[in-house]
């Protein structure tokens, strides 16, 4: 009698789109011991911010996002303040002194409209008590769930071409008898990170357009005409991968098999 043949392989599945959205948090921050000021300060700042992306969020009469809106979703934090006293160089409490008050609020948006994400990250990279403190590159929920769809199949897809290639050598036919997730470690697609993709362009542009600003300063100042108008923002969204690895049991037919048992399902990793 023909023994039985095992063959356990792994399969990897992959698929790729371009980001379909932009991510961006906002911290809005003053500090100082006169804590109304700072208070006021933050509230004026939230005003603003708040003026122009809901002027950018527009919705439909269900209260959907409207299929032109630039931004798909806008919150802001109500403020905080947290009071404490200063600190001398060797960081000891100095309660002579008053309290040093730190007064915030943060904001996150989604746009849609990469251009407009541009150009209003120009304007806040120099805007006052606003600073970007996180940025990534999304996908939408419909995309994303397609392609984790795609993923799963080409990784049993992938399973299967390795163990009939090691099956065929051997002159034997098998079928599948077992299918199990793999731990999917954190990848992404091109050679940085999604997030710190986005957030480093967001610097290097921050940087750029401060320093352009320092020239155009110095330039008025010496009663001088700036040699031209400072850039805007180009980012580009990059490409999210989504993941999915299986191990596969493989079992030859000429010996019986039962029915296929899946123990579970290929569950994908989204970069993004």
């Amino acid at each position: 009698m023909t023994p039985l043949l095992e063959v356990h392989v792994d399969g990897k599945g992959s698929s790729f789109r371009t980001a379909e959205r932009g991510y961006l948090r906002l911290n809005i921050s003053a500090a100082g011991t006169d804590q109304a000021k700072a208070s006021s300060e933050v509230q004026n700042a939230v005003a603003k911010i708040t003026a122009v992306f809901r002027a950018l969020a527009l919705k439909t009469a269900a209260g959907l996002p409207h299929p032109d809106a630039a931004v798909t979703a806008f919150t802001v934090t109500p403020l905080s303040t947290v009071s404490q006293y200063q600190r001398d160089d060797k960081y000891r409490f100095l309660t002579n002194l008053p309290k040093e008050h730190t007064v915030s609020a943060s904001a996150e948006i989604i746009f849609r409209d990469m251009a407009k994400l541009a150009e209003i990250s120009a304007d806040l990279a120099l805007a006052p008590h606003v600073s970007m403190s996180e940025t990534e590159w999304r996908l939408t929920e419909a995309t994303r769930a397609e392609l984790e769809r795609e993923a799963r199949r080409k990784a049993i897809a992938n399973a299967v071409e390795k163990a009939q290639d090691y099956a065929a050598v051997v002159g034997r036919e098998i079928v599948a008898v077992e299918i199990k997730d793999l731990p999917q470690a954190r990848g992404w697609y091109g050679s940085s990170q999604p997030q710190a993709m986005m957030q480093q362009q967001f610097q290097q542009q921050q940087q750029y357009l401060v320093h352009q600003q320092a020239i155009a300063q110095a330039a008025a100042a010496a009663g001088k005409k700036a040699t031209g108008e400072p850039e805007g923002l180009t980012l580009e969204p990059k490409t999210i991968m989504v993941s999915a690895s299986v191990n596969v049991k493989f079992v030859s037919v000429d010996v019986g098999v039962g029915q296929l048992r899946v123990v579970a399902l290929a569950l994908p990793y989204v970069s993004g």
